[in-house]
C-alpha cells in the first residue's frame, strides 16, 4: 500500500473497520498483509506474490473486487480470492493505472468445486483489456457458466483492437446459469 509521500506502508494489524483497500504488492509474503484487511467491502488488489495462503483466509464482507490483470498469477489469484469471498457481488478484472499487460497468462485450471459467490451472489463482471486469449475466453466463460445471479457481464477490448467476430460469437454462444445476464462489448 502506498503512503501519501509515495513510500511503502505495511500494516499488518487487524483493521475491522477498513471499508476499502488498494493492495500493490510485489513482496514475496502477502498473507499477514491480506489477513489485516479480511473485513473489507471493496478491494483492489495487484500481487506478484503468490496468494496460495489464502485457502484459510475468508473475506466476510467483500462485495466489490477489483484484480489487476498484470502478473502471470491472475488467474490462479482470481480463484482463491473468489473462494475466500461468498458474499462477492461484482468482479471487476482490468489493469491498474500504470500497469502493464501480462505477456502469458498461467494456465486457467478450473476448480474443482464452484466458488460459493458464483452461486449465490456475484451480479456483475466487467473485464477491460480483454484479448481473447483463450484463458481468457475460458475463465469467462466458466464465471458465465456459473453464476447464477449474473446480472451483466462486460466485456472490453483491449486499446483499440477491433473485435474478432469469432470471439464475439464464442461468448455469446456460451452456456449461462443466469437466464437474464446481459453480454456486453465495448
Amino acid at each position: 500500500m502506498k503512503g501519501i509521500s509515495g513510500s511503502v506502508v505495511l500494516i499488518t494489524e487487524n483493521m475491522p473497520y477498513l471499508i476499502e483497500a488498494y493492495v500493490d504488492c510485489c513482496c514475496p509474503d502477502i498473507y499477514s498483509l491480506i489477513n489485516s484487511i479480511t473485513y473489507v467491502k471493496r478491494l483492489t488488489i495487484c500481487s506478484e506474490a503468490t496468494l496460495d495462503g489464502l485457502v484459510t483466509l475468508v473475506f466476510n464482507q467483500l462485495e466489490h473486487l477489483e484484480v489487476c490483470l498484470c502478473t502471470v498469477l491472475f488467474s490462479s489469484q482470481l480463484v482463491q480470492l473468489l473462494n475466500a469471498s461468498s458474499k462477492l457481488k461484482r468482479v471487476d478484472i482490468s489493469l491498474m493505472d500504470g500497469h502493464d499487460p501480462r505477456q502469458d497468462m498461467d494456465y486457467w485450471k478450473e476448480p474443482s468445486t464452484v466458488p460459493e459467490c458464483l452461486l449465490s451472489s456475484l451480479q456483475s463482471l466487467s473485464w477491460s483489456a480483454y484479448t481473447g486469449e483463450p484463458e481468457e475466453r475460458a475463465i469467462v466463460g466458466y464465471i458465465l457458466k456459473h453464476a447464477v445471479h449474473l446480472k451483466t457481464a462486460t466485456i472490453k477490448s483491449y486499446g483499440s483492437d477491433v473485435w474478432n467476430l469469432e470471439i464475439l460469437k464464442e461468448l455469446e454462444l456460451s452456456p449461462r446459469a443466469s437466464k437474464t445476464c446481459q453480454l456486453m462489448f465495448e
